[in-house]
């Protein structure tokens, strides 16, 4: 009884490998006839004919919405950021990446595993949103962007998964320039540029607090040190902290941006940053809501070369009548008073593991 038992278990267990192949046969079979029947090409057909068209750039992701229109008279900007001027690049980019966007191969067409693509309709789902129309707001192309994907074939360019708005089948196509759907990235961020070489002392002073400067001597100085007394008993001064106050300066960056009409700076802390070469920027930096906002001037001492002076002259027009929103690690850092530079003496990590002050991090975005 037990060997026939056995026997039965055997030839049942059999079978259902047998089965399991023969689907797995089966499927095999229909996913290459579907690709034999599925022909590449261009994913927004017409578009490339058409792209010299575009005028408005209609973007939806989970961070919201917003628009980069083209003015004849000022270029690409962003209409709720004061026509803010836009990336022209991220605008090249974005209009060639979706002329060329080419399809590769059909993906799911079911709708609860677009998630798993990053497909879902935005704002609520992870997808992107992208609709280019002309200036009589003719749609020219429209398409909802997912995740990025390897791709079999070496041909040039990059994966990524697409669909159609209001159609449900995705594909995996291929993009010359990756697509994107966060504000920061269509801001123009040409402010300035202060090589880490130049920078000679960083002052800040706090709204409610004394001034105090970090500096260092020779432009070969890698390190830089907090001037005045030093740390008080028990405490060490912090070298991460001040080494990451020139950066404010340095690699410069920002998130966000907004008429400085909108913001009110009368109680601002005060950023006066000097180089070797006698150029000085200035910060007002406010506190809004918990978020920093700062607006930026320049000023080279007197008796300097043209060189500066026309440097000074195109920072202090570029940022004049914009405030600049900083991301919240650069923020923080802005806002420090001298006593936030220093840690206990006892209240390190490891032995060489340098000390962040609360709420800061390592890698942190610009």
């Amino acid at each position: 009884m037990t060997d026939f038992r056995r026997r039965n278990l055997i030839v049942l267990g059999a079978l259902a490998i047998l089965s399991i192949a023969l689907a797995a046969i089966v499927l095999s079979v229909r996913a290459k006839e579907s690709r034999a029947r599925f022909a590449p090409g261009e994913f927004l057909p017409g578009f490339a004919t058409r792209v010299k068209e575009a005028a408005r750039i209609h973007i939806v992701s989970h961070d919201g919405a917003f628009d980069i229109n083209y003015q004849p008279a000022k270029g690409w900007v962003l209409p709720a950021r004061g026509n803010y001027p836009a990336d022209f690049d991220q605008v090249r980019h974005t209009l060639i990446g979706l002329a060329t966007l080419e399809s590769v191969e059909p993906k799911t067409a079911r709708a609860d595993w677009l998630s798993f693509v990053g497909l879902d309709t935005p704002p609520k789902g992870d997808g992107i949103a992208i609709t280019v129309t002309d200036k009589s707001d003719h749609a020219l192309a429209a398409v909802i962007i997912g995740h990025a994907a390897d791709l079999d074939s070496a041909q040039g360019g990059s994966g990524v998964f697409v669909r159609h708005p209001g159609d449900n089948q995705s594909y995996l196509a291929r993009t010359v320039f990756a697509l994107h759907g966060n504000v920061a990235d269509w801001l123009e961020t040409g402010v300035m540029t202060i090589e880490p070489a130049r920078l000679n002392t960083v002052t800040i002073t706090p709204a409610d607090g004394a001034a105090f400067t970090v500096m260092r001597d020779h432009p070969s100085d890698r390190e830089y040190k907090l001037q005045g007394a030093p740390a008080p008993k028990g405490l060490l001064i912090n070298p991460v902290s001040i080494n990451l106050i020139p950066q404010l300066i340095t690699e410069f960056a920002f998130v966000d941006v907004a008429p400085a009409s909108q913001i009110d700076f009368s109680k601002a802390a005060h950023l006066t940053a000097h180089t070797f070469d006698m150029q000085n920027v200035h910060m007002d930096a406010v506190s809004v809501k918990g978020v920093v906002w700062v607006r930026i001037s320049a000023q080279a001492d007197p008796g300097t070369p043209t060189m500066q002076r026309q440097e000074a002259g195109m920072i202090t027009a570029r940022a004049a009548g914009w405030a600049y929103k900083l991301s919240p690690d650069k923020g923080r850092l802005l806002l420090m008073k001298r006593d936030e530079l220093m840690t206990k003496a006892d209240a390190g990590g490891p032995p060489g593991q340098p000390v962040l002050p609360p709420g800061m991090s390592f890698g942190a975005p610009n």
